[in-house]
């Protein structure tokens, strides 16, 4: 038997069929599914979690993966948003200013340019393991927050990142 098909369960006609054949009324019946009703919609939300909890399952830190799961979350018809862990892919970087509230673009490490952002030397993409991509049209429809806690969900504990918005 099927994992699927063991949780499968039709409480309302189970409640039908256990009720005797000389009161099986339609008042008696609408009585059956109003009591059966949170019953129901508890098993809605135990599959739910045991749908999401397989699909957190399946997928781990590998690049393939988290590109998938990224593009199933943020990007799902057109899947724009790549993992790389090559710099000459990345083309610009983009970085939010706080002081004046908007996205500044800087070239990235290998394109013949140092950008030093501060004193301490930060030149953009020097200390990270990997990239997560996100196209420049998708800046305004997504989180980063919310992108980062996934990847931090999902990534190795001692791997470094950068989400670009290219």
């Amino acid at each position: 038997m099927a994992t699927n098909n063991l949780y499968d369960v039709n409480f309302k006609r189970l409640a039908l069929l256990l009720l005797p054949t000389f009161r099986r009324r339609p008042l008696l019946a609408a009585l059956v599914y109003a009591a059966v009703s949170p019953l129901q919609y508890l098993h809605m939300r135990f599959m739910r979690w045991r749908r999401d909890t397989d699909y957190r399952l399946l997928h781990n830190g590998q690049v393939c993966y988290l590109r998938g799961l990224l593009n199933d979350l943020f990007d799902p018809i057109d899947r724009r948003i790549t993992v790389s862990e090559e710099v000459s892919n990345i083309g610009n970087i983009v970085l939010h200013k706080r002081e004046v509230q908007r996205a500044v673009r800087f070239p990235a490490r290998g394109s013949g340019r140092m950008v030093v952002l501060n004193r301490r030397g930060y030149g953009g993409v020097n200390s990270y393991d990997f990239w997560v991509n996100i196209p420049i049209a998708l800046l305004n429809e997504i989180d980063a927050d919310r992108v980062r806690a996934v990847v931090d969900a999902y990534k190795l504990a001692s791997k470094r990142y950068q989400i670009n918005f290219v």
